[in-house]
């Protein structure tokens, strides 16, 4: 079986999750950057070997995700459904030399904002408003928290849902996996580059509430827009060192070649 012939065929059976995708980009529920995503996963498709044979273990693994598919599909939730999916398109077409930086970029295009913000949002500024209060501490302020509120003389600051993080761990691992693509970066060197842009989007973002925190309690005086241009110039600046970060590890395989 062709690769062609593979991704033809899962189209096919994918009808339904297709169907819901296109109706959840315009039913306002989540945010469109997924779009993003897909855009630049089209730019780093494969332009050639659509008629080579599919590898043994692709086979192997493309028939077990059909098989989770398609013996769990009454009971998984419609997002479950497309993960799968998009699963088994990159095992049948990533890019053989950045395989995993493609497909993680097929994960990304899905709606997934809002579900994580749902299930991931609150468990995440907890320990985002723990390390904030010790930072705040360390420079002599003497916040403490309280759930994902910082308490300073009196003062009540609250960590809200956009201080989880969820965004710019998404708009952090999109550029990690943008990178890994343009640098062809080995499935090897492409997980060590999320786990490093990992560690600094969770810093910035310890550094991004720790810093609304100094606006909010009017420690810091500083114009309205300062609320949007301290989050925006932090992620600007994660997003330079994970680029170093890429030519490092593009540098690295080539050495090991």
């Amino acid at each position: 079986m062709s690769r062609l012939t593979a991704l033809l065929g899962l189209l096919f059976a994918g009808w339904p999750v297709l169907r819901w995708y296109g109706l959840r980009l315009h039913d306002g529920s989540d945010e469109p950057l997924g779009l993003a995503a897909l855009a630049v996963a089209l730019c780093f498709a494969p332009r050639n070997g659509w008629k080579e044979q599919l590898a043994r273990p692709h086979v192997f693994a493309l028939i077990v995700f059909l098989a989770i598919y398609a013996l769990a599909y009454p009971w998984l939730p419609a997002l479950a459904r497309a993960l799968l999916f998009v699963l088994m398109i990159g095992v049948t077409i990533a890019p053989k030399n950045h395989a995993l930086g493609w497909t993680t970029l097929l994960v990304l295009s899905l709606p997934l904002l809002a579900t994580l913000q749902f299930y991931l949002g609150y468990p995440l500024r907890l320990p985002t408003t723990q390390l904030s209060a010790a930072m705040l501490r360390l420079c002599g302020v003497d916040a403490h928290a309280d759930g994902t509120t910082l308490l300073w003389a009196g003062e009540r600051v609250i960590v809200d849902a956009p201080c989880s993080g969820i965004q710019m761990a998404w708009a952090g691992v999109f550029v990690a996996a943008t990178l890994a693509c343009a640098h062809r970066l080995p499935w090897r060197d492409t997980l060590r580059l999320f786990r490093w842009a990992g560690a600094l989007i969770f810093f910035a973002n310890i550094l991004r509430s720790t810093a609304l925190f100094c606006l909010g309690a009017g420690l810091w005086h500083l114009p309205g827009y300062a609320h949007e241009g301290i989050g925006l110039v932090l992620f600007a600046l994660t997003a330079v060192l994970i680029s170093r970060l890429a030519i490092r590890e593009n540098g690295s395989a080539q050495c090991a070649i």
